[in-house]
């Protein structure tokens, strides 16, 4: 180990190398296999829903995941993982626990990816919730999660899920992990963010080094495929471009989805938010496995939506102190102002700000913007009483990297300057009237102006019968000068994109598996939900568990 890298030395020990060859088709040497997957069906009838799901990403990626890639070393594994996020690496290490010679490859110098970066899971029957008096029966909270979906998911993996993922958090806590307590007894807080890469690292050292070896900076570019359709192994280069054809028993996709792939979140889920989640999850392992024969799901293209942004917030956090600079963020999550979309018109009940998912998505179906409405009344209480003034109750729900410390009743000195500045830097607007900041929004005023009326109206009387909204989150705007904060949502991941089985296997257009080809994490998650994240600690929980799974059953194998 050396500065919290892995040390190439002690992976590359007991490594086999197995001499030159190239790709079928560059100079007429063929490698163990071929690059060419399964075609994609064909005929027209019952499957014919899915030619309309079928994306041609490889424009949007960058280098050509078709190319012909010179194969200057091979290597051999029973397992092989693409990816070394929290899924590709807790598949690596329980594999390697149970004896079998495992290669984990990673495109980044870091392993761990969004676990680096995540809060915590769900826990439900671990020991952390056992040592606070608290078993759960899972099948209730499983039944209500399908219906909630509208029953587009497989129950048995949602079952599975949930079932296990105590099981795999006190595995991980037996390799070192030291979780803690969070918002309640069914879930856990991760240990410190500056921790969690050695943690992945110590276990990768005592359980894949011994046998097998941890290849980072190097990249998957094409599975390889037999005559017989089954995937034995992949084409990685490594960051001097060398190509290394990597022979395996089962190859593992961990490679985190799309989402910082921005023409493809544009293409299949018609959103142009912020990016939450990591830049170089660009979707190339989705592209290797669809040309393999995996299927795209019907669900294709949903987002983990979690959490709203202020535009604000980048544009003027160098002109004020960490508090003022997210005032505008914080009344994103304040239920007690005028939440309305592009038109003018008001879309929801604010009070559903006061949850991260709920909040994300009814704001996306929008589009990748909505407004939030200040006006010179309410900045006077926040002025002179802080959030405490508008009768917010419990501090707002910022994402911990955003959160400035404050209290509820902290004054907002200086609230003026702030919008002002922000309507200076574009991320924001101001009018006199609401007419004036109808205009200045780009938003249609008949719109607005009456939806401003109606709003008044329902303060006046303290019931909102447009949405419901309770009287005590009910304040009346009065006079202007009137605000707009842009608020946007961020994705933290793509969700989906593979089918897999409840043994992670890969499957094609008729569902069976593609043999060989297994996915966790979350190219994993077509299964659980119908069409986008709706459930805080679900992802980690998804993460942790489907690494721990698969390396598990391939371990056993």
């Amino acid at each position: 180990m050396k500065n919290g890298r892995i040390s190439r030395r002690a992976f590359l020990a007991g490594s086999a190398t197995m001499g030159a060859a190239t790709v079928l088709g560059l100079s007429g040497c063929a490698a163990q296999g071929t690059s060419a997957g399964k075609a994609e069906p064909e005929s027209e009838g019952v499957q014919d829903w899915t030619r309309s799901l079928n994306v041609d990403i490889a424009s949007t990626l960058p280098g050509n995941t078709s190319e012909d890639i010179a194969v200057e070393e091979t290597k051999e594994c029973d397992i092989l993982v693409i990816g070394g996020g929290c899924s590709g690496a807790n598949t690596a290490i329980r594999a390697g626990e149970l004896g079998k010679r495992v290669i984990l490859v990673e495109k980044t110098q870091t392993i761990g990816g969004a676990s680096n970066k995540s809060s915590g899971p769900v826990a439900y029957n671990s020991k952390y919730a056992k040592e606070a008096g608290v078993e759960t029966d899972i099948l209730p909270i499983v039944n209500e999660w399908v219906k909630d979906s509208h029953w587009r998911v497989d129950a048995a993996s949602i079952q599975q899920l949930l079932g296990t993922v105590g099981e795999a958090i006190d595995w991980m806590s037996g390799n070192g992990w030291e979780f803690q307590p969070w918002m309640g007894p069914t879930m856990v807080k991760l240990p410190d963010y500056d921790a969690r890469e050695g943690l992945f690292l110590a276990a990768l050292e005592k359980f894949v080094a011994p046998s097998g070896e941890v290849l980072t900076e190097a990249t998957g570019k094409q599975l390889v495929v037999d005559e017989n359709g089954t995937v034995t192994g992949a084409i990685v280069v490594d960051k001097d471009g060398k190509g290394i054809q990597i022979n395996a028993g089962s190859v593992v996709i961990a490679t985190g989805g799309y989402a910082g792939n921005r023409e493809m979140v544009k293409t299949v889920f018609r959103f142009d938010g912020v990016l939450g989640g990591l830049p170089q999850n660009i979707g190339e392992g989705l592209e290797m496995a669809w040309k393999a024969g995996a299927q795209k799901p019907q669900n294709f293209g949903g987002q983990m939506l979690h959490q709203t942004l202020a535009r604000a917030t980048d544009e003027i956090k160098d002109d004020f102190d960490d508090f003022p600079a997210k005032y505008p963020m914080i009344l994103c999550y304040v239920a007690q102002v005028l939440n309305v979309g592009a038109t003018g018109a008001r879309f929801r009940n604010e009070e559903l700000v006061l949850s991260a998912c709920d909040s994300a998505n009814s704001s996306a179906y929008q589009g990748s913007f909505h407004y939030v409405v200040v006006s010179k009344s309410i900045m006077d209480t926040l002025e002179s009483q802080g959030l405490a003034g508008l009768g917010v109750e419990k501090s707002p729900g910022l994402p911990p990297a955003y959160k400035p410390k404050f209290e509820l009743d902290t004054p907002w000195e200086g609230i003026a300057d702030v919008l002002d500045k922000m309507v200076e830097k574009g991320a924001g607007y101001k009018g006199d009237t609401p007419q004036e900041l109808a205009e200045a929004a780009g938003m249609d005023p008949d719109i607005f102006l009456d939806q401003m009326a109606r709003y008044d109206e329902y303060c006046e009387t303290g019931i909102d019968s447009q949405f419901g909204k309770s009287a005590a989150n009910l304040i009346a705007y009065g006079e202007g000068p009137y605000y707009i904060i842009i608020s946007e949502e961020n994705s933290l991941g793509s969700w989906g994109g593979l089918l897999t089985n409840t043994d992670y296997q890969v499957l094609d257009y008729d569902r069976l598996p593609v043999k060989g080809l297994y996915a966790v994490g979350n190219e994993a998650g077509s299964c659980l939900y119908n069409d986008t994240y709706v459930g805080s600690g679900v992802a980690m929980a998804n993460t942790i568990t489907s690494g721990y799974i698969c390396g598990t059953k391939l371990g056993e194998d």
